[in-house]
């Protein structure tokens, strides 16, 4: 199977939402997962921190994302054949209920 890279691109301020939203969110991905993993398809992921720094030509600026409106949340690696395959298995992603936008790439593997 190839290797993917699921991107979770969501609003800037993900972070200010109510605890009841992030509680439900957290069970929507872990009932997401967990169909990922019973179908073979989870390999890997987790949360981002929201605070980061931006290195563009050696200099350091803050914060990933400070002047944008949206920021990188997430991501997952996924297991499949295929980009279709993959594809097929992202769009129940429960990120997209909150406008959330997937960005979905195989992963080079260079050990060939």
């Amino acid at each position: 199977m190839k290797e993917f890279l699921l991107l979770i691109r969501e609003n800037a301020d993900y972070g200010n939402v109510s605890v009841q939203d992030m509680q439900a969110d957290i069970q929507a991905h872990i009932e997401w997962v967990e169909t990922l993993v019973a179908s073979g398809n989870f390999r890997e992921g987790n949360p981002l921190e929201a605070k980061g720094i931006t290195l563009k030509n050696g200099l350091v600026t803050d914060g990933p994302y400070v002047e944008m409106k949206e920021c990188i949340s997430g991501y997952y690696i996924l297991l499949a054949d295929s980009l279709e395959q993959a594809t097929i298995r992202v769009k129940d992603c429960p990120d997209f209920r909150t406008g959330a936008t997937l960005e979905l790439r195989e992963i080079i593997n260079t050990d060939e």
